[in-house]
């Protein structure tokens, strides 16, 4: 049986490393290796394909898509809220000329503390709109 590496002592990289490099040395079965390093089969799996891809053990980035309303377009959906109060989501995305989702409407005007009409029959959004459409502020950095 190999010898268990205390987690604690080790990064993440160190441990998928030493994984690898003992299954490469023919030390055992990719499920006696994973079970001994304390990770899960399929973990070891991926970890083994991206080393063969690439040579690396590092985790591959993570990241998520680039918002569809940010910059000029977050300010110009702000402006557009101003101009009509009562518009809907799905009329919103169609003035704001952007090719997102409705959801990503929603979610730009969650980011400028906007009301919004939720639908068409009920709900009217009250008066005033955006908490702020002269100074929209973009979470991921600056000013917009």
């Amino acid at each position: 049986m190999l010898e268990h590496l205390t987690i604690e002592n080790a990064s993440l990289t160190e441990i998928r490393w030493r994984a690898i490099d003992a299954y490469k040395m023919g030390k055992g079965s990719q499920a006696d290796i994973a079970s001994s390093y304390r990770v899960d089969l399929r973990t070891l799996q991926r970890g083994l394909s991206c080393f063969n891809e690439t040579g690396q053990t590092a985790p591959r980035p993570r990241g998520h898509r680039q918002a569809f309303y940010s910059g000029k377009q977050l300010k110009a959906l702000a402006q557009l809220v101003g101009k009509h109060p009562d518009a809907t989501l799905e009329e919103l995305k169609n003035m704001s000329g952007v090719k997102g989702s409705i959801m990503a409407v929603q979610r730009a005007l969650n980011r400028l503390g906007c009301r919004y009409k939720r639908n068409a029959s009920r709900q009217r959004a009250r008066p005033g709109g955006c908490k702020s459409l002269e100074k929209a502020v973009d979470p991921r950095g600056g000013q917009t």
